[in-house]
């Protein structure tokens, strides 16, 4: 039987907590190929003797979503419209650029004031905030641009438009979705955060290639694992949008991060470049 989403979500998709509560994963589980197979798609052609390009697939998926429906703000209490209003507008301007809003179907942001013991997390469709502080404007979007991720991976590229394309990412790294493969080592993963299981290694690459894409480029010499990764996104999710980008307040590559929604950006530079596509 197939594995839901929402079996995904509730077992698989990582709350996005702080650094200092974050340990690392060492159970390991098995569980059936697949998993995402939760739709029920009828085509007139054998799609199992299709070999498309990465290119082909990536103007499928977008000719299919071009009737996507917009994304919704939700606000917990409903007070807290006034006081995230500032992180609202610069979220709506990501979502809404062309770079985004054909992979967004129905989706729920909702915005916390209460202080809970995770930044965000990615659930029934929504993706889910806690705790807007200003100041902290630039970790907060990173934070939501990781859980969109998981939102882009459980709910966009599942549709099979002609294939599963998550596993086109999985399979570089994944042998079952807790278990890296023998030969893989730290430095084939853009943090260690990304190391937890397949879904959270693609939310972390995911943000790290729209925010910080010279200091992931750069990383590509150094490992044909991250390589194909960063390829992955360049060729096929998101077409080289980001080429010759840097969002990074300190644009010094470091050999190791932890996690990537800790990197400050600088939200005026990326909201400038958004206008591009807007």
């Amino acid at each position: 039987m197939p594995v839901t989403s929402e079996y995904i979500e509730e077992n698989y998709i990582e709350p996005t907590v702080e650094i200092h509560s974050l340990e690392e994963d060492k159970e390991y589980i098995e569980i059936k190929p697949d998993e995402k197979n939760n739709f029920s798609w009828t085509w007139n052609m054998d799609l199992d003797n299709i070999s498309l390009t990465g290119s082909e697939l990536s103007s499928l998926i977008e000719e299919h979503y071009t009737s996507a429906s917009p994304f919704t703000f939700k606000y917990i209490p409903d007070s807290f419209e006034k006081k995230s209003l500032d992180f609202s507008k610069v979220f709506w301007e990501f979502l809404q650029s062309k770079i985004m809003k054909s992979m967004i179907h129905n989706l729920d942001i909702e915005l916390h004031e209460d202080l809970v013991d995770v930044r965000g997390k990615m659930k029934n469709r929504s993706v889910k905030l806690f705790w807007y502080h200003h100041d902290h404007q630039w970790e907060y979007l990173s934070v939501a641009i990781h859980e969109l991720a998981h939102y882009i991976d459980i709910y966009f590229l599942e549709k099979k438009v002609i294939q599963d394309l998550s596993d086109k990412f999985y399979d570089i790294s994944w042998e079952k979705t807790k278990i890296v493969k023998a030969w893989q080592i730290q430095t084939d993963f853009v943090s260690g955060y990304a190391m937890t299981n397949k879904y959270e290694d693609f939310a972390e690459s995911f943000t790290y290639y729209i925010l910080h894409n010279d200091d992931f480029l750069r990383k590509t010499l150094e490992s044909e694992s991250l390589s194909k990764k960063y390829d992955f996104f360049d060729n096929i999710l998101l077409k080289k949008k980001f080429n010759d980008t840097d969002f990074s307040v300190d644009n010094t590559v470091k050999n190791y991060y932890r996690d990537i929604t800790k990197i400050e950006i600088d939200i005026e530079k990326l909201l400038q470049y958004l206008k591009n596509w807007i």
